[in-house]
């Protein structure tokens, strides 16, 4: 993909759901961030054909200023990401719906649910 991916429209309906572009790779593919909170960082990957949503959650950091720890008190790189990316079209109202899919599933998380 090249620059002019930049003027389709794309880039700029990421950037109006506070997307920010954080890399141009050798393939050409735009890669944009988006940090909700400290701990979560989501992206898409912008092939010029189709996207690419992903999501990461710095776990360990979280459970850090929690005053939890896992296994051994090792936090320094307890990521917890999506087992499967999404592909999306590129489409600004499919890329919210991830979002808000996401974000719903993040926010509903109790582990204090028996269903568990």
């Amino acid at each position: 993909m090249s620059e002019e991916g930049l003027d389709d429209g794309f880039h700029d309906a990421l950037g109006s759901l506070d997307f920010a572009m954080i890399q141009h790779d050798r393939r050409g593919v735009l890669q944009y961030a988006r940090r909700p909170n400290r701990f979560l960082t989501e992206w898409v990957h912008d092939y010029g054909d189709e996207a690419l949503f992903t999501w990461e959650f710095d776990l360990g950091e979280f459970i850090s200023e929690a005053g939890w720890q896992i296994g051994a008190a090792e936090h320094s790189f307890q990521i917890l990401y999506p087992q499967f990316d999404v592909r999306l079209r590129r489409d600004i109202d499919a890329v919210a719906a991830e979002i808000q899919r996401l974000e719903h599933r993040l926010a509903n998380l109790d582990l204090t649910d028996p269903a568990l």
